[in-house]
C-alpha cells in the first residue's frame, strides 16, 4: 500500500498514490482536519491542538487502525482511513476527508476510498463496514451510497449510521473502479 517516490512517478504526473502516515505527517493532517471545509462536516468540530494531534498519533494501535494520506502527482491531497478493525468480527469503520478544497469534487477521492475499502474487504478479508457521518455532511452521504453504505440507524437528529456489506460494495464499485481503471488509469 505504501508508495515510494521513483522515476516512473516522477515521469508519469497523473499518478494517484497511498502512503501510510507516519510522525512527520501528523501536523499536516491536524492542519487539514481543522480546515473549516473539513471540521465543520466531522462529528467532532472542535480545534485541534498541536500537542493533542501528537498525543493522538501516539496511542493508534496500528493492528486496528489504517491511516494513508492520498497524493496526485506527489500532491499530498487528503486522508483515508480503516478504524475499529476487527478481526474476528470481520468489521471496521472508513473515513475520508480532503484537505485541499481545490479537489473536493475531484475523482481522487473515491479512487482513495476504493483503494482503501479493497484493502479492507479483500487483503484483510473483513465483510462490514460501517460509518458515522452527519447527516448534513451531502458529499459524505453521496460518496458512502456510491459505496453502496446503507442507513441502520436513523434515530439520531443530526447522525446517520451506516453499514456496508462486502457484497453490496462490489455491486455498487464495479462500474466506478471500471470507469477510474479504464479513462482515469488509475490501478487498484
Amino acid at each position: 500500500m505504501n508508495s515510494v517516490v521513483n522515476k516512473e512517478t516522477l515521469i508519469n504526473m497523473n499518478k494517484a498514490s497511498l502512503r501510510s502516515i507516519e510522525f512527520d505527517d501528523i501536523q499536516l493532517l491536524r492542519y487539514w482536519r481543522n480546515l473549516d471545509h473539513v471540521r465543520s462536516l466531522m462529528v467532532m468540530t472542535n480545534y485541534i491542538a498541536k500537542d493533542d494531534q501528537r498525543k493522538w498519533f501516539e496511542r493508534l494501535n496500528f493492528d486496528s487502525v489504517k491511516y494513508y494520506i492520498f497524493s496526485l502527482d506527489m500532491k499530498d491531497i487528503g486522508c483515508v482511513n480503516l478504524t475499529k478493525i476487527n478481526l474476528s468480527e470481520k468489521t471496521f469503520e472508513g473515513g475520508v476527508f480532503c484537505g485541499d478544497a481545490n479537489f473536493l469534487n475531484h475523482w481522487i477521492n473515491i479512487w482513495a476510498c476504493i483503494k482503501i475499502y479493497n484493502y479492507g474487504f479483500f487483503e484483510l478479508n473483513l465483510e462490514t463496514s460501517f460509518a458515522t457521518v452527519l447527516k448534513n455532511n451531502k458529499p459524505a452521504l453521496n460518496l458512502n451510497k456510491s459505496l453502496g453504505y446503507k442507513f441502520i440507524d436513523d434515530s439520531n437528529h443530526n447522525i446517520g449510521r451506516l453499514i456496508l456489506s462486502r457484497n453490496d460494495y462490489v455491486k455498487s464499485t464495479e462500474k466506478i473502479q471500471r470507469y477510474l481503471r479504464d479513462f482515469v488509469k488509475q490501478p487498484f
